[in-house]
């Protein structure tokens, strides 16, 4: 018998260091107000997309209503209006202030 390796073994910690850094690529990132207003309009409608699909996830699991019901344009301007105004919290915070509360 050789002294070689099985294949698998070699492969197991490169899978579980691709597993971690598709976990850590996934995760919600949150913007801040600098961030935001440095965004192009598409980047942010995107953004809040991914908010509401997030408001959608959770919704399909508790079965309550959507919090947020409006087109993510909508919530971009409110946004937008919002730190223009002087607000000064991450997007998704003020995010979650504009939709209706949970019961």
């Amino acid at each position: 018998m050789t002294a070689t390796a099985k294949p698998g073994r070699r492969r197991t910690p490169l899978v579980a260091v691709l597993g971690i850094l598709l976990i850590v690529a996934c995760g919600r990132t949150s913007i801040n107000r600098d961030q935001w207003q440095r965004m192009s309009t598409g980047e942010k409608t995107l953004y809040v997309r991914s908010l509401l699909g997030h408001d959608q996830a959770a919704t399909s699991k508790g079965g309550q209503p959507p919090a947020h019901q409006r087109p993510a344009e909508e919530y971009v301007k409110a946004i937008d209006a919002a730190y223009v105004q002087g607000e000064s919290r991450n997007v998704d915070i003020v995010f979650e202030t504009m939709g209706r509360p949970h019961r």
